[in-house]
């Protein structure tokens, strides 16, 4: 069962065992999930938790460095892909 899965008081129970055996990074892991908000950070869609395929379609970005999770929606997760290539290709033809 992944961290996407599991229900408040699942998390809870997982993190209470986590600090008892001392794993520190299924502890860090827990915290940052429980910092996902639940609309897109670009367009403010909302995630709709009960639905199994939008869960399964949406990204989560975790920062640990920042200790930020960011969820994007998969219209802007595309509009960014898309904009990520077209810079690459733009810096590639910089070079040449």
């Amino acid at each position: 069962m992944t961290l996407k899965d599991m229900n408040r008081k699942q998390r809870r129970k997982a993190a209470s065992q986590a600090r008892k055996s001392g794993n520190k990074d299924i502890e860090e892991k827990m915290k940052l999930f429980s910092k996902m908000k639940d609309k897109c950070k670009s367009c403010e869609e909302v995630l709709d938790k009960s639905d199994i395929k939008m869960i399964s379609e949406w990204m989560v970005i975790v920062r640990e460095d920042e200790g930020k999770v960011n969820l994007y929606c998969p219209a802007c997760w595309d509009k960014a892909k898309k904009a990520v290539k077209f810079l690459k290709e733009l810096d590639a033809k910089k070079k040449d």
